[in-house]
């Protein structure tokens, strides 16, 4: 007869677990990278001003070196950092606290996706495997089946995120409106735009962020699952330690992170644009 095992049973204590892990891991690494989504953000909504600045910054560096050195390989150097220039230019015009502009919203919209979508793609690709596709199917089948239990989480975290992201954007875009109103004054002044649509007025941003955030966790988790298996295929031995096992985690996050931030990007573009 043929081997068979049973599968461990996810509890909600598990699904529990999942959630706040999710939350807390969300929250802090995305805070960790507000002053990169303030510049960013910046580029996106306003791309003519930024584009500007990095041109003015350019030019003086290129009439620096031309007068001191007669070269123009700072200029080109200064140009490539525009991520770096374009930081400098809003501490200079608004003061390093405008570096968090957006905070409040940030962690509040990422705790609710990590306790939202984690648990949600535990839960789908459970279900698909063991109630949906027939077994002989989900041998062949594993990375589909991955891709679209990321896909439908992803459509469960973004009727959350949607609203709080439609409100840093414009926290970060224009700080003087609304950053003196919080999130939730945000929230209220942004649904009271338009009376005919009301709070659906915070929903406008649902597409590009959906198919974002879709096309960012399908590949996410396929990636780091797939990231898992080849690193311990290739060494066994790190699975007998938590903490070698973590650390293989945490190097497959960050590489399946790379690689659906890159191909997440023109969805990011159309949302803030």
């Amino acid at each position: 007869s043929p081997l068979t095992r049973e599968l461990p049973k996810y509890s909600k204590e598990i699904y529990t677990l999942l959630g706040i892990s999710g939350a807390v891991g969300c929250a802090l690494t995305h805070s960790l990278v507000i002053p990169l989504d303030v510049v960013k953000t910046r580029a996106q909504t306003n791309p003519d001003e930024s584009s500007s600045s990095q041109e003015t910054a350019a030019a003086a560096t290129t009439i620096g070196a031309v007068s001191t050195k007669g070269s123009t390989a700072t200029a080109v150097v200064a140009n490539k950092k525009n991520i770096v220039t374009s930081a400098i230019e809003i501490v200079r015009t608004e003061g390093v606290e405008a570096l968090l502009l957006g905070a409040q919203a940030t962690i509040v919209g990422y705790l609710y996706y990590g306790l939202s979508v984690y648990p949600s793609y535990a839960f789908f690709k459970r279900f698909l495997s063991l109630e949906v596709v027939p077994p002989d199917v989900v041998l062949v089948q594993g990375n589909n089946i991955a891709l679209l239990a990321g896909a439908l989480a992803a459509v469960v975290a973004s009727c959350g995120l949607t609203p709080i992201e439609a409100a840093r954007i414009r926290v970060v875009a224009e700080p003087d409106v609304y950053k003196p109103l919080g999130l939730t004054g945000t929230l209220r002044k942004m649904a009271q735009e338009d009376e005919a649509l009301g709070w659906k007025t915070l929903y406008a941003g649902f597409g590009p962020l959906l198919t974002r955030q879709v096309i960012f966790g399908s590949v996410k988790f396929l990636a780091f699952e797939r990231a898992c298996e080849v690193i311990f295929a290739a060494w066994p031995a790190l699975r007998d330690l938590t903490w070698t096992s973590l650390t293989v985690s945490l190097v497959a996050g960050g590489m399946s992170g790379i690689l659906s931030s890159v191909v997440s990007q023109p969805a990011d573009s159309v949302l803030t644009f």
